[in-house]
């Protein structure tokens, strides 16, 4: 009974403990950064877009739009929308940076990216989900009690400080890229080397040779990447190694800059690792150079003089399920049946990055239900190059197409129709096989919530050297099912030769 009642009393005191750590008042400086490097960075994001008219390509000139299930109703602004999308966008970045109307400038970030990600499903980028949901939190954070115009304004009541419990809020979101992304590399696929090998080999280093070519490039990045993903976030908490860990970072993060195309994920990362410091850090850093008239030192509030108000417990609750939530996303892909980097289950909202490497060669075959006469078509016959790039290796995005097929023959006089894909991928090097059934009709199967019959879940076994003939050859190299038998020993150039022949002999009066 002592013993029961003595962990009862270190457990009280432990809780009591964290609960006056969180609601100490500390230095909000560094919401402040925060907010200027989330609007930096969606600035260049939305930049990006803007530049060589690049949102026509990925989104105007688009025949079709694929798209998560329960948001199909998300379409394309009418009109030049697209374009005044990423203007006010870039408008309200700007905003964001000087802390005007802040709260509905971190909105409509947080909206903006969604409405990218949700229009054509297609579009994923883990750093997208990043800011959009870092911009998010910035709402509900007091990030615009300080140098901000919304304070200058009197928009927003001055204050300096914050609950120390959003700090571990935002430390949270900027932190579980790297331990969720540490998690998902342990697999075998990655410490062979294989994907990190393969994404090497198409990055340019210069002087004719690629990242792959310099030796223990692979290594390092296999390795050092895991190593660093899982250890960062502790050595950047803990004062003895955060200066390590802040080198570390450099070194890790302008590594990727350098070797991957990856936008500015590097930098906002890089931004973002004052976070982690004491909140009192960033202060007197600035008084180095703003000297010590900008602002006097401001103290902890000792945890007793601190009230807590029935909406601060409920934000402290929402924070609680937000953590939860964005803690169990990232396993769902140790859930679903078969492997996440071959059936996309799970693959996104995950925090899974650079753990696969997939060639595609997917091409679909039509068959006039009446007649049984039959067409082979390329996935390009309904999507742009940029869609099928990413949507070629994904079997519900391929099930999507091949409906957008059918509906396509349907306009063109062949109202009932079979679509059938013959879906060749190769997942890291493995030898490529059909992703899908090639003798299932697409357009009469639809996506589950567990697996799907119509997907092929074994995997081929990994091969050393990975496979590395070009798609260009493979109906010559591989055995191919029946339905597709009549493309062997043909190239896919020579398919789109025959059809754009085809189309101009129509097109001829």
């Amino acid at each position: 009974m002592t013993d029961s009642n003595a962990s009862s009393r270190q457990a009280d005191s432990l809780g009591a403990t964290i609960r006056h750590a969180a609601m100490q008042r500390v230095d909000s400086l560094v919401l402040v950064w925060l907010r200027f490097a989330v609007a930096v960075a969606v600035y260049v994001w939305a930049d990006s877009f803007l530049q060589d008219e690049t949102y026509r390509a990925v989104f105007v000139d688009a025949r079709v739009l694929l798209k998560y299930h329960g948001f199909e109703w998300v379409g394309l602004w009418p009109g030049d929308g697209m374009r005044w999308h990423f203007v006010v966008t870039k408008i309200a970045a700007g905003f964001l940076a000087i802390g005007f109307l802040t709260r509905v400038a971190s909105a409509l970030l947080c909206g903006s990216i969604w409405y990218v990600l949700l229009v054509d499903c297609q579009i994923y980028v883990n750093h997208y989900y990043l800011l959009a949901i870092t911009a998010g939190l910035l709402v509900f954070l007091p990030v615009s009690g300080q140098w901000s115009v919304d304070r200058k304004l009197g928009i927003q009541r001055p204050s300096e400080t914050c609950w120390r419990w959003q700090i571990w809020l935002v430390r949270f979101q900027i932190g579980i890229p790297y331990t969720f992304g540490a998690i998902a590399k342990l697999n075998g696929d990655w410490f062979r080397g294989q994907p990190a090998q393969l994404i090497l080999r198409n990055q340019d280093a210069g002087a004719g040779r690629t990242w792959a070519d310099i030796p223990g490039m692979v290594d390092l990045f296999v390795y050092g990447g895991f190593g660093y993903d899982l250890m960062v976030v502790p050595m950047l908490l803990w004062r003895p190694t955060r200066w390590v860990a802040v080198v570390m970072s450099i070194g890790f993060h302008l590594t990727n800059a350098m070797t991957l195309t990856i936008g500015v994920f590097p930098w906002f990362m890089l931004a973002t690792l004052v976070v982690f410091f004491p909140p009192e850090t960033l202060r007197r850093r600035l008084r180095l150079f703003l000297g010590n008239d900008s602002h006097d030192e401001l103290e902890d509030t000792p945890p007793a003089a601190v009230s807590i108000s029935r909406v601060t417990r409920f934000a402290i609750g929402a924070a609680i399920l937000y953590a939860m939530i964005h803690c169990l996303l990232p396993i769902r892909p140790a859930l679903f049946p078969g492997d996440s980097n071959w059936n996309e289950r799970g693959h996104r909202f995950a925090w899974r990055m650079m753990l696969r490497n997939k060639q595609a060669l997917t091409h679909y075959l039509v068959v006039d239900r009446n007649s049984d006469d039959f067409l082979f078509v390329p996935s390009t016959t309904v999507l742009t190059g940029y869609q099928a790039q990413r949507a070629d290796h994904h079997p519900e995005l391929i099930r999507q197409t091949a409906v957008a097929i059918s509906e396509a023959a349907a306009e063109l006089g062949v109202p009932e129709n079979r679509v059938y894909a013959l879906a060749l991928v190769s997942l890291n090097g493995r030898r490529p096989k059909p992703m899908v059934d090639p003798y299932v009709d697409l357009t009469e199967v639809q996506r589950g919530w567990w697996r799907d019959g119509w997907v092929d879940d074994d995997l081929e076994p990994m091969q050393d050297p990975p496979w590395t003939t070009p798609t260009e050859q493979w109906w010559t190299v591989l055995e191919l099912p029946e339905p597709f038998k009549a493309l062997r020993g043909r190239t896919p150039t020579e398919l789109q030769d025959f059809l754009s022949r085809e189309a101009t002999k129509k097109a001829t009066p």
